[in-house]
């Protein structure tokens, strides 16, 4: 194959990251290719998926309102600074502090810096929650301090149209299969393969930002257990981790935790690939209101162990361990009422009694009245306190329930069928502050960056909501740039 086009820097991916990645490249003077391996309907990666919300460092509500459209009305809302040590130490609850501490930090300094960028190449920001409140001020919730207009779709679609305008072109339909190197190992571009073939691209710089390996169920089995073959893609069909493979060929440096990922229970209906009308309705994450059983009609895992924010990625996880995926979020009368609103987009199964309810369900009604009994025998007879750690535990029995554990006695009985998803993983590759990529001697390889989800480092046992655009958007535009002064 000879070489047929040539770029200063080609983008693959055309997500967040990557666009972040290409506006900043075509800003430093370079020519840009972005390479897009969905159609245009399907653009962006997981970026579409989400609600387009931002983590930065800010003063306060008056200091956004610059970055709002003049015509914003934030009614009587107040909203508390959000500085650099709450953002630290949040990043360090939610990883456990396994997070990079080199790259947190750069995220944390760079944060306000680039939303202020995003905002003058074109991104329109909105108040991630309403004020719109009735009577006193709303006090909004200050960590996640604006999103995208339109959420991520919007996003995307802003950033695309951003790109369009600086003459950066966007190939659809176009797939990366390997990193090409010269004599000194440096990536001097990429083959690339669209409906007409296969192609050489030539380019100073390759910045990869084409998601994770979550679409892949090889890849899932090889790194995150044999479990995650079944689980339901929440997000992207494309991330199949093409940027994992090809950097990996070259010497890049793994980072993070291949082990890891976002995951969460789903209702059992929740279709194979991310759909856009269903992926917020899908989840289903009441069960520390009721308990959990499998197939055999027995628990299997702490319904109670922490509010469901810090524990449905593992029990997501421990659900598609079980037989066929499957398990049943089990409740009575006195939960019901509290169930998350999304709970009404399904049909439970409904008896006036625990072993009619195992009968509507396919599970031997012996073992399941025999693991209510047991529950019951052990939990305590009260009211649901769903935003307190109540500890309302139980005393013997494996495994035990921690919290929330209220008898299950008042009829109807409903169950939910329920399987795992995965919205994306946490392994990816060794960067350094430049998202320059490094090799397995912490040295860059020259020529090749990344940014957003491939990158690993970020995210170990669970992540931080709004810190994963927030991320990209920072090393997209660092490896932009710093790819856009190759010589």
């Amino acid at each position: 194959m000879a070489e047929e086009f040539k770029f200063d820097v080609i983008v693959v991916g055309a997500g967040n990251a990557a666009l972040c990645a290409a506006l900043s490249a075509r800003e430093g003077g370079a020519s840009v290719a972005v390479l897009e391996k969905a159609p245009p309907s399907a653009q962006g990666g997981n970026c579409p998926y989400t609600g387009g919300g931002f983590r930065f460092t800010h003063r306060g509500l008056d200091d956004l309102r610059r970055l709002l459209p003049a015509d914003a009305d934030t009614g009587r809302a107040e909203m508390e600074p959000y500085t650099a040590g709450d953002y630290r130490r949040h990043f360090a609850e939610a990883t456990g502090g396994e997070a990079n501490e080199e790259l947190t930090e750069i995220v944390i300094a760079e944060s306000r810096p680039t939303v202020d960028w995003m905002a003058a190449s074109g991104v329109t920001w909105e108040l991630s929650i309403s004020p719109a409140l009735a009577g006193a001020p709303s006090v909004i919730p200050n960590q996640v301090g604006l999103a995208a207009l339109g959420s991520g779709p919007g996003l995307v679609e802003m950033l695309t149209r951003s790109a369009r305008r600086a003459g950066i072109q966007i190939l659809y339909g176009t797939k990366m299969v390997e990193l090409l190197q010269g004599d000194r190992g440096q990536v001097c571009g990429l083959v690339a393969q669209d409906a007409d073939g296969r192609h050489r691209i030539g380019a100073r710089g390759v910045v990869l930002a084409c998601g994770g390996f979550e679409a892949n169920a090889e890849m899932r089995v090889k790194y995150l257990g044999a479990h995650w073959e079944r689980a339901r893609v929440r997000g992207s069909r494309y991330n199949t981790g093409d940027g994992h493979r090809a950097a990996l060929a070259v010497g890049a440096a793994p980072a993070g935790q291949w082990t890891g990922c976002h995951g969460t229970p789903l209702d059992v209906a929740a279709p194979l690939r991310g759909d856009l009308r269903l992926t917020d309705a899908m989840p289903r994450r009441s069960y520390p209101l009721g308990i959990l059983v499998n197939l055999a009609g027995r628990r299997f895992v702490d319904e109670g162990a922490s509010f469901a924010e810090q524990t449905f990625v593992g029990v997501g996880a421990a659900v598609l361990a079980q037989e066929r995926g499957t398990a049943f979020q089990i409740f009575d009368s006195r939960a019901i009422p509290l169930l998350e609103e999304r709970y009404g987009g399904s049909v439970p199964a409904e008896a006036g009694s625990i072993p009619d309810l195992a009968r509507l369900i396919g599970v031997g009604a012996e073992a399941l009245s025999a693991t209510v009994e047991a529950f019951n025998a052990e939990a305590h007879d009260a009211d649901y306190a769903p935003r307190s750690l109540d500890g309302n535990s139980t005393r013997m029995l494996s495994p035990a329930k921690s919290n929330w554990a209220i008898r299950i006695d008042r009829p109807p009985y409903v169950a939910y069928p329920v399987t795992g998803g995965i919205t994306y993983t946490y392994g990816g590759l060794s960067i350094d502050g430049s998202a320059r990529v490094l090799d397995m001697e912490d040295r860059p390889i020259e020529g090749l960056y990344a940014a957003g989800e491939i990158v690993g480092g970020m995210f170990y046992g669970g992540s931080l909501r709004a810190a994963g655009l927030m991320h990209g958007s920072v090393f997209g535009r660092l490896g932009g740039a710093h790819a856009a002064r190759l010589g």
